[in-house]
């Protein structure tokens, strides 16, 4: 019988247990994108809480796709030897590192990268009121390049394994959608098309680093009009099984999707107004209007647990890849259930482990049965200017 705690491997990683720290950014890149001293404490502290393998927050692959100021790059090799020493440090304890490679494509705040964001196609991003425009040709190709580029240096960074973040309104997602992604080419139309450029990605990199381990996260749905359906979502994922990749993770949202990916019992409008660079700027009277606006313009689908599980379990039965899911899983009883009925091969949290490194511990030990978490979703909103903390709902006590 399958069980949360027993050993296994994933694309030739050893795992102690089926619980993955998901891909949570830490805001501990400095101006250079090199990580801060303190993300080495972050992922010791994952380590001794017993953690099967851990997904870093997503690192950049091209200095026009750095989604936050904050955000740790890894687009020059000059970055390597920052990431060694963390690498070495948790392989040393058995437990895999895997490096999230993004590029944060049209919804970007222009005022990061210091031009106009660009994306599949032309559009505008109501969530960051910024337009971008379209990518040409040539500008797929290198941004093709940089993630295989990007690739190699996590390899030659120590790192267990790449994951590539085609999920919640990332430049990988927005080819994939097609309400972002409606180009005549051959970059889109189809879902083919629209795919080519993750399969360009992976084939150029499985060239250059072999058998290492490349894990893809998507949105095997969303709520954007006219965008991913889980149908859809179906056969991206046999895709990704046939272009080569090791392992998926499931998530869901869009880039006009409100906190569908993120989840949260309230819309936070003060506190995105408070900590979201692009809102903070704002004068007082623009940001007593967006107060009382923010809560009709943004959805807050529900339910607020274990949203994506039904999804892995179609996308498991359509694919022969193992399957990591995400999205609203707080107790251990739910962990055995999703893993005993072989809904998917792993589960993965984000915000569990920011209030309780230890987690995995605790359940193990039969001492714990749920998170703590009370899903307000401040700590993945203060991140995008400040270093990743839990507020449990208290801006003001915390910030």
């Amino acid at each position: 019988m399958t069980t949360v705690f027993e050993e296994t491997t994933l694309a030739g990683m050893k795992l102690k247990n089926r619980i993955i720290r998901s891909a949570t950014h830490e805001g501990m890149g400095d101006k250079d994108g090199r990580p801060m001293p303190e993300l080495g404490q972050v992922y010791a502290n994952l380590v001794k809480g017993g953690v099967g393998a851990m997904i870093t927050g997503f690192i950049g692959v091209q200095k026009n796709g750095r989604a936050l100021s904050n955000m740790r790059m890894l687009d020059h090799d000059e970055l390597i030897d920052a990431y060694q020493a963390i690498t070495a440090l948790v392989k040393e304890s058995g437990v895999p590192i895997i490096a999230q490679l993004a590029h944060g494509g049209g919804q970007i705040d222009k005022q990061v990268i210091g031009e106009r964001p660009a994306a599949p196609s032309a559009k505008f991003y109501p969530l960051s009121m910024g337009m971008a425009r379209a990518l040409t040709e040539e500008e797929i190709a290198e941004i093709i390049d940089s993630f295989v580029a990007a690739v190699e240096r996590a390899y030659q960074a120590g790192f267990s394994g790449v994951q590539l973040h085609a999920a919640h309104g990332y430049l990988l997602q927005e080819f994939l959608s097609p309400r972002s992604n409606t180009r005549g080419d051959r970059w889109g139309g189809s879902t083919e098309n629209r795919f080519r450029i993750i399969a360009e990605i992976i084939r150029k990199a499985r060239d250059r680093v072999g058998k290492f381990p490349i894990l893809v996260k998507f949105s095997a749905y969303d709520g954007d009009k006219h965008g991913v359906r889980i149908e859809e979502g179906l056969r991206i994922a046999e895709l990704f099984q046939k272009s080569g990749f090791d392992a998926i993770e499931v998530s869901c949202g869009g880039s006009e999707d409100g906190f569908n990916a993120l989840r949260v019992t309230k819309i936070p409008a003060a506190v995105m107004l408070a900590l979201v660079p692009w809102y903070r700027s704002f004068s007082r009277p623009k940001k007593i209007v967006l107060k009382a606006l923010l809560p009709l313009m943004i959805k807050r689908p529900l339910p607020l647990l274990n949203y994506n599980v039904e999804a892995a379990a179609r996308i498991k039965k359509a694919v022969d890849l193992p399957v990591i899911v995400l999205g609203g899983i707080r107790r251990i009883k739910d962990i055995e259930q999703i893993i005993g009925e072989r809904k998917a091969d792993y589960v993965a949290m984000a915000r569990p482990f920011i209030i309780e490194p230890e987690i995995v511990n605790r359940f193990k030990s039969g001492t714990q049965e749920e998170s703590r978490c009370i899903n307000c979703g401040y700590c993945l909103l203060g991140v995008t200017s400040s270093k990743l903390r839990c507020y449990y709902g208290q801006l003001k006590q915390s910030a």
